[in-house]
Formats: structure tokens, sequence, C-alpha cells
């Protein structure tokens, strides 16, 4: 568990440093369109995003580190080396997700195939004891509504239709 902590503090460091590469980059696109949104507007979104979110999870990898640290807890090596294949075992099952999920968008469209994809990654990586189906089919819902309200009504990118269109 404790190696969990410096894994994430250092993925977030390097995920930071890709932000700001990714960001920099952008700068030298050139202005292609007359429209305000030019071609470096995206990819400026995503790594402005990319940053916040690796800042938050350095933050947050440190304060449990930290905590770790503190408390010292002994997980008997039966016990941690359970935890660990169950740890590998979920990364496993989340690429094999990625995976079918990128198939099926040409399939079944962007809204069925992000709001099933997005129902199953919560229900896999959510504990037993905080499992709700309904939310988690809500939540899955909005999320892939709203981006695909972002992308056709604010960017005016037209995302897969599939079965829908």
């Amino acid at each position: 568990m404790h190696e969990n902590k410096l894994v994430d503090l250092y993925s977030a460091l390097l995920l930071i440093v890709l932000s700001i590469v990714l960001y920099t980059s952008t700068l030298s696109f050139k202005q292609i369109s007359a429209s305000k949104i030019g071609s470096d507007f995206l990819p400026q979104v995503v790594a402005i995003a990319l940053f916040i979110l690796s800042g938050i999870l350095f933050v947050s990898a440190l304060t449990k580190w930290r905590k770790e640290k503190k408390l010292k807890e002994e997980v008997t090596g039966k016990q941690k080396e359970v935890k660990e294949k169950l740890d590998y075992t979920l990364v496993l099952i989340s690429l094999v997700l990625i995976a079918v999920y990128l198939v099926l968008i040409p399939v079944l469209g962007f809204l069925l195939s992000t709001a099933g994809y997005l129902f199953i990654q919560i229900y896999l990586i959510s504990t037993p004891e905080k499992r709700s189906l309904i939310k988690f089919a809500i939540v899955s819902i909005i999320v892939s509504a709203s981006v695909y309200w972002v992308f056709k009504n604010v960017f005016f990118l037209m995302l897969p239709a599939g079965i829908l269109g």
C-alpha cells in the first residue's frame, strides 16, 4: 500500500511535467481558420485539465502517504499480496474495458458506449458497500450526455452517433 502512494506521487509529477510540455507545444500551433477557437484550443484545455487533475492526485497521494507513514499499520504478507493482486487485476480489467470501449464507439455511438463504459468502470472501482447501481447509471448518462452536448453545441464537433444516428 505504501508503495502505491509513491507510484501515485511519481505518476502525478510525471503527468504534471507532461501537461506543461503539452501546453507549451500548443503555443506553436498556427491559426488556420478565422474562428475564435483554433486548433490549439482543445489540446490546451486537455493540458490544463491534466495539470489540475495531476495536482489533485499529487496532493491526495502525498496526504495519504503521510497518514500511512504516521500510522504504520502492519499488514500481513498474505493480505498485502491479495491486495496487490486485486489492484493488478483491476488495472488489467480497466485496460480491457478501454479497448472494448474504443471498439464499440463506432458501432454503438459515443452516447451509448460512453455511458456503458462509465457505468462499468465506476462499478469496478467502487467498494461493495458503496455500490449504488441507480446512482452509477444516472452519473454515467448525465456525464455522457453533457460531454456530447458540449462537443456538439460549443465546439461544433460531431461525435460518432452509432446506432442512434
